[in-house]
């Protein structure tokens, strides 16, 4: 599978320029936020080694693109998973408004109906903040910290639309397991780089005042190759003065907590499982 037909089964169709074999030019929303942290964490010692490397930024009749590098490159007809980290993926400026929405309630019909309260079936609306939070219960992010937003093998593609109601552990862990290699030196190598990406995380000044909200983790392996990447920046943006998080304790408006360790601790166990799992004795 090359580049483009990734994009287009993780979700990003149109989101990406094919500037070289090497060289992927990613179009930023309009606010340009993702470059700028981009940018910011290249200068991260910390964390730089976990990103694709950023090349330039480029402006362009008001839209903004940047250059990075594309981690498909060199390797052959690779397994690939998205994963998105953390237990929301709303900023809370995006739910501050109380106002109901009979668009969003009508969305939450087609989604699932069941979590519906008879005073929302009354008025046919909800706000967006009841909206996102119940889009998020219908995935692992409200109860794991992640998500498995797609996936591909040799073998096997797997969209986002395939896996939007993946939510159980127990569902979680049989995804991943059709997708993580066989090869215990390969699982050793996941787990190694997931327990690096921890543990700087952790120590990273900018992470320490960040919440990083709709990021993934970019799980990439082949035959003979096995990296890990963190990608995806747009809602990642600095906490307001005053605001500590861990990255770990439950989000409640105000408190921007995002989840991000506790998904990646999570994501960590549920692999430790399956290789024990696949090679006990």
């Amino acid at each position: 599978m090359d580049s483009t037909n990734w994009t287009q089964l993780s979700g990003h169709k149109g989101a990406f320029v094919f500037h070289s074999s090497k060289i992927l030019l990613k179009k930023c929303e309009p606010d340009d936020n993702e470059a700028r942290i981009y940018k910011s964490l290249m200068g991260d010692a910390t964390m730089n080694r976990f990103l694709p490397k950023l090349h330039k930024i480029y402006n362009v009749k008001k839209s903004c693109f940047i250059a990075i590098d594309n981690l498909l490159y060199g390797f052959d007809n690779p397994s690939i998973m998205d994963i998105k980290m953390g237990s929301r993926t709303f900023l809370e400026d995006e739910v501050s408004n109380d106002e109901l929405r009979a668009d969003l309630y009508e969305k939450m019909i087609k989604l699932d109906p069941s979590v519906l309260t008879d005073e929302e079936k009354q008025v046919k609306s909800i706000n967006k903040l009841k909206y996102m939070q119940l889009r998020e219960q219908l995935s692992s992010s409200s109860t794991l910290g992640f998500r498995i937003e797609a996936f591909k093998t040799r073998n096997l593609n797997k969209s986002k639309a395939d896996l939007s109601l993946v939510k159980s552990k127990k569902h979680v862990r049989k995804v991943l397991k059709k997708f993580l290699p066989t090869d215990r030196d390969k699982l050793d190598k996941i787990l190694n780089r997931l327990n690096l990406i921890h543990s700087s995380f952790k120590c990273s000044s900018f992470f320490g005042s960040h919440e990083v909200v709709g990021s993934s983790l970019l799980i990439i392996y082949d035959s003979c190759k096995v990296n890990i990447w963190m990608i995806d920046f747009a809602k990642t943006v600095p906490l307001p003065e005053g605001i500590v998080i861990n990255h770990v304790s439950p989000w409640v408006q105000g408190n921007h907590e995002d989840g991000y360790l506790f998904g990646l601790e999570n994501l960590i166990n549920i692999i430790k499982e399956i290789k024990d799992t696949v090679f006990s004795v």
